[in-house]
């Protein structure tokens, strides 16, 4: 999380600022382990709702599937010399949300504390 933080994906929400309309994203980590190294992911719940409410996925708008099928990719790349391929695996983090929008994308952490030198450092409190 607090690698979240210091790339400015996600922002600490100060003591107070917080209105009625909000809805706090539930959340829990995923262990991952490769080659003898374990990374945890965090994954949040956009399908949890409160009762009688809607969740986050049922008030997204849904768009055309952009994603193109697959072995007509696959296919692309027998037609060129060169292939180039890309990791978006952060991409969703990079999108930045209209400020009247991100009371629903809060979810609760640890206290997160800046210090003097910049850097971040969490305390037990919520």
């Amino acid at each position: 999380m607090l690698d979240y933080i210091r790339k400015g994906q996600v922002e600490i929400v100060p003591s107070g600022e917080r209105n009625l309309d909000e809805f706090s994203q539930p959340h829990h980590t995923v262990k991952m382990e490769k080659q003898g190294e374990t990374r945890w992911r965090i994954v949040f719940d956009g399908s949890s709702h409160e009762d009688h409410a809607p969740s986050l996925n049922d008030t997204l708008e849904m768009g055309p599937n952009i994603l193109p099928e697959i072995l007509a990719t696959l296919h692309l790349f027998r037609l060129h010399p060169v292939g180039i391929i890309v990791d978006i695996g952060q991409a969703f983090l990079q999108l930045s949300l209209h400020k009247m929008d991100r009371g629903v994308t809060i979810f609760f952490w640890y206290r997160v504390i800046k210090d003097n030198d910049g850097n971040y450092e969490t305390t037990r409190e919520m």
